[in-house]
This record gives structure tokens, C-alpha cells and sequence, in this order.
């Protein structure tokens, strides 16, 4: 086979499958009016708190680690 064979038929697959995918895409929209970002709606506060969920106690024993080949 040679290179403009190998190279025209990448091409003629590569475009069947683009060519195929955004027909089979256009097919099943859901609906072609929606917006690509839906709207966000406010917080009822507006304030954002962050706090650690993570909490150390203080009856645990430190961890040591050991090597092992």
C-alpha cells in the first residue's frame, strides 16, 4: 500500500465518521432552543460559609511509617 493510499484513506474515515457523528448529533437534540448555560439563582443569604469538616482528635496515636521492599 502505499503513503498517498494509507493517507487518503485516514482522510475518507476520518471525514465519515466527523460527517456521520454531527448528523447522528443534530438527530436527537433535545431542544434546539435551550440555552448553553442555564441561569443560576441566588442564594437565599448570599453569603457563602466554608468550614473544615475534617477534626482531629486528640486520643489517636501519631502515625509511623516502616519501609517494606
Amino acid at each position: 500500500m502505499s503513503a498517498w493510499t494509507l493517507k487518503l484513506t485516514a482522510f475518507l474515515v476520518t471525514g465519515l465518521a466527523t460527517i456521520g457523528s454531527a448528523v447522528y448529533v443534530t438527530g436527537h437534540l433535545k431542544s434546539s432552543a435551550a440555552p448553553l448555560h442555564p441561569r443560576v439563582e441566588a442564594a437565599p443569604t448570599g453569603h457563602l460559609n466554608l468550614s473544615p469538616s475534617v477534626r482531629s482528635s486528640g486520643d489517636q496515636q501519631p502515625l509511623s511509617y516502616t519501609s517494606v521492599s
